[in-house]
């Protein structure tokens, strides 16, 4: 008996008032449900006298009762437990109670460690199609564990700094997150992206005192959420994300070469470096001593002189690509007059970079608030692609619910 009672410490079952009788592997299930699991055949009894209803020593074993609870076994064979557990009845008030033990919730069939053992492969970002193929067991069950020891909620304090944004949820959805924007963690997500719905949250949720004391929103140029800041944080500073500012110059001087390019000759040189060797343009500190050479072009040439060679076919490109690096340099730098100067004293020459720049002047005091703080949207982007990576591996989520809760695992 001491060898087979050993095969407990595998399991990790420390209760030393289970006992194993036998030990076996057999195929159980139906379908592409069918494998080997390793069967362990055992006993759960103890000595018991005090009825847990009336509190009389009037309690008398009654037999066993036959339970069978998957547990987490040292391989990927799906182990089960055949566990009988002591039955009493109580001559005092009839009544009827069955053994317990650690291993296992009551009325439970799923152990403990095996739940937490879901709960792991779970906060790996695996569908729970895989999770229950792992495990030996159902795909409704792995989803139960989950409802029951994951429930998503707001933080109980509003962070000083947080995170404004969105994903694309379930379906077609858009919805609002806002995070911690220093320890990165979650302060709510919801199924929304709607001002009212955002409102609602953080007036019902907060006091006044707690949406004061909140000194920096970071978001992007979304001016739906702009526009409720201040009510509901009204003392916070508004910072736009750097990469965002960065990304609409950069998007729009792109606008602008595939114009150029499309007034060029395709065998000039001048078309190959625009169009071959676009990532010049976006690179802020390009080599004007060493010559490499540059496949599209194919010739040897230093990054600078491909780069003026291509600016010098327009001079709206060639003012696209200067106010880029001026405002990347500016604004990474933290040189917020500099970069105020650069929006402010900006004269239209009627190209595309006319918006981008209208766009920039209307969120002057976010885009100078980026230039001062070193505060950004990183982090919730790095939220994001985790949810992004949840939805790949999971081939998308048709319950919002459930993805919430997986959501919520990896960012709690």
């Amino acid at each position: 008996m001491s060898q087979l009672d050993s095969t407990l410490k595998l399991l990790k079952i420390t209760d030393t008032n289970i006992h194993t009788e036998d030990v076996r592997e057999e195929y159980r299930g139906k379908a592409s449900g069918h494998k080997k699991y390793l069967i362990i055949h055992a006993s759960l009894t103890y000595t018991l006298k005090k009825c847990p209803q009336c509190g009389f020593n009037a309690l008398h074993r009654n037999g066993f009762l036959a339970t069978h609870i998957h547990v987490d076994g040292p391989t990927s064979q799906p182990v089960l437990l055949e566990l009988d557990k002591q039955r009493w009845l109580c001559a005092n008030c009839h009544s009827s109670c069955t053994a317990t033990t650690s291993a296992v919730r009551a009325n439970h069939a799923i152990g403990r460690e095996l739940e937490e053992h879901v709960l792991k492969l779970a906060a790996k970002s695996l569908p729970a199609k895989t999770i229950a193929t792992l495990t030996g067991i159902s795909t409704n069950s792995v989803i139960r564990i989950l409802h029951a020891n994951i429930h998503p909620h707001a933080s109980h304090t509003l962070p000083v700094n947080i995170c404004f944004d969105e994903f694309r949820s379930t379906k077609s959805a858009m919805s609002f997150i806002c995070i911690d924007a220093d320890t990165h963690k979650a302060v709510k997500v919801l199924s929304g992206r709607l001002n009212k719905d955002i409102k609602e949250f953080f007036i019902n949720q907060y006091s006044v005192d707690d949406r004061a004391a909140v000194k920096r929103v970071v978001m992007d140029m979304n001016a739906s959420y702009q526009a409720i800041v201040h009510e509901l944080f009204p003392n916070a500073m508004i910072i736009i994300d750097r990469f965002h500012i960065v990304q609409l110059i950069a998007r729009t001087m792109d606008q602008i070469r595939v114009q150029c390019l499309k007034q060029l000759d395709v065998h000039s040189r001048e078309h190959k470096i625009l169009k071959s060797l676009w990532k010049l343009f976006h690179k802020v500190h390009p080599d004007a001593k060493h010559s490499h050479y540059l496949f599209g072009l194919n010739e040897y040439s230093t990054e600078q002189n491909a780069i003026d060679l291509g600016t010098s076919v327009s001079p709206k490109f060639k003012k696209a690509y200067d106010t880029y690096i001026a405002i990347h340099d500016a604004l990474m730098g933290g040189h917020y007059r500099k970069l105020e100067t650069l929006i402010t004293k900006y004269q239209s020459n009627g190209s595309v970079l006319d918006i981008a720049m209208t766009t920039l002047k209307k969120n002057l005091r976010g885009v100078i608030n980026a230039a001062k703080s070193e505060y950004s949207n990183g982090p919730i982007e790095g939220v994001n692609r985790k949810i992004k990576e949840l939805k790949r591996a999971c081939y998308g989520f048709s319950n919002q619910k459930n993805m919430f809760i997986r959501v919520y695992q990896l960012v709690a």
